[in-house]
């Protein structure tokens, strides 16, 4: 993980999509505990992408189009 995700890249995403990238970003966290600057990057793209996920959550997913099975 070496780029900061912001929530254009995240808003149009279904929920499954969502909580994948949420773990995976959780696993750089975890990986990454001696490199700080990464470290930072996971930290705040972990919050954005937690943050859609709970938007999402809160207002339904009409507007946005469903994960594929």
């Amino acid at each position: 993980m070496s780029q900061l995700i912001t929530r254009n890249e995240v808003e149009d995403l279904c929920e499954r999509e969502l909580e994948s990238k949420f773990y995976g970003l959780m696993q750089d966290l975890i990986r990454s505990q001696n490199m700080l600057n990464e470290r930072a990057m996971a930290l705040a793209s972990l919050e954005t992408v937690e943050a859609e996920l709970n938007r999402k959550r809160a207002f339904g997913r009409c507007s946005v189009p469903k994960c594929r099975p």
